[in-house]
């Protein structure tokens, strides 16, 4: 037996065999009637103009005797919405005690409405509304502050899963808005340039003309990303295209112009500060890696790299075979796996929270 699938197997019987963290761990809640409303964001905090979604979600199995619970804020990436993160949440309400905090990115998912009425001119590149990656660290920031999660002043450090663009929206709100976190993993996460591939170069550089794409072509275009994320076509099948594609196919063309403004918007520059001052080497907190073996975004030295530039806050790597960028879609009980583990050997009592 390999050593990496005796590693697999000894993870495996661990979980199943702890009675806190297994019971439905396995168990992907079913998606052939798709239902989203846990996924729903009925709170709002505004930051420049952008109202900014998100909720707060606790574990409803608290025992009287533990009172406390774990803090997680999970930060989706670029095209998507936190509804990704759907089974992953469900599976850790489901077992353990936790406080969740997800969101949405301004400009994107639920988070879309800016109030453009305070901007007296439209910026040269036609896009109202800032949602680079520096901007989206410094949101991020401002909204944990807002909801007392930002390890200060006696607040909860909480653990922060980072997918995608997110890697290093969390890693600057860390070291650059010094935001202090308990523990996070990185999820097929964008951290080390080049960025994008051939369509997202080319969606930067004329977005004009795909603002101007007619609304069936330019959905078939969104399709088509979604579909290269996932490893199985047979994952999509279940609701999830449609949920993954819907905040950009509505709203008379604002979703269209949404999609199109976070990609002109993506500058090299907010990672490139990142790498040539070695910031990643400075991270202050324990770190663990995931990655879909089947990744057709972010190839394998690309992951390689960032986890040499960690140094010793690498803890630990898990690449998931048969699971392609949406990692947590295509795998999602491997993923559950992985994310229990990772709360259970790297998370400490200052993300504790009183339930």
């Amino acid at each position: 037996m390999s050593s990496r699938l005796l590693s697999w197997k000894r993870r495996y019987l661990f979980y199943v065999q702890d009675p806190i963290s297994t019971s439905n761990l396995l168990q992907v809640p079913n998606t052939s009637s798709f239902e989203l409303k846990i996924m729903e964001l009925p709170l709002s905090f505004s930051f420049q103009n952008w109202d900014i979604r998100y909720n707060v979600l606790k574990s409803d199995n608290t025992s009287a005797s533990s009172r406390k619970a774990k803090c997680v804020v999970f930060v989706h990436g670029t095209p998507w919405s936190s509804i990704v993160f759907k089974p992953t949440i469900e599976a850790l309400l489901a077992k353990g005690s936790y406080q969740i905090l997800v969101y949405d990115l301004p400009g994107y998912g639920q988070s879309q409405h800016l109030d453009d009425s305070r901007s007296a001119t439209v910026p040269e590149s036609g896009f109202l509304g800032d949602t680079s990656v520096k901007f989206q660290a410094l949101a991020l920031s401002e909204l944990l502050k807002h909801a007392k999660l930002d390890g200060k002043t006696g607040n909860p450090a909480p653990a922060v899963m980072a997918h995608d663009i997110a890697g290093t929206i969390v890693l600057r709100a860390h070291l650059l808005h010094e935001c202090e976190f308990d523990t996070m993993m990185l999820v097929d996460a964008n951290c080390v340039l080049p960025w994008g591939d051939g369509f997202y170069k080319l969606a930067r550089s004329e977005s004009r003309t795909f603002l101007q794409l007619p609304p069936s072509i330019f959905e078939a275009v969104v399709r088509a990303v979604t579909q290269s994320a996932v490893h199985d076509p047979r994952v999509l099948l279940a609701g999830w295209e449609d949920a993954l594609v819907k905040p950009w196919i509505e709203g008379d063309g604002e979703g269209q112009r949404s999609f199109v403004r976070q990609i002109a918007q993506a500058n090299d520059g907010d990672v490139a500060e990142m790498l040539d001052a070695d910031f990643y080497g400075r991270v202050r907190c324990d770190v663990k890696v995931v990655w879909g073996e089947q990744d057709q975004w972010i190839p394998r030295e690309k992951v390689e790299d960032f986890i040499k530039r960690l140094g010793e806050k690498f803890k630990e790597k898990a690449f998931i075979p048969d699971a392609g960028h949406l990692v947590m879609l295509d795998q999602p009980g491997r993923f559950a796996i992985e994310v229990f583990g990772w709360l259970t050997r790297f998370g400490s009592p200052k993300s504790f929270a009183q339930s």
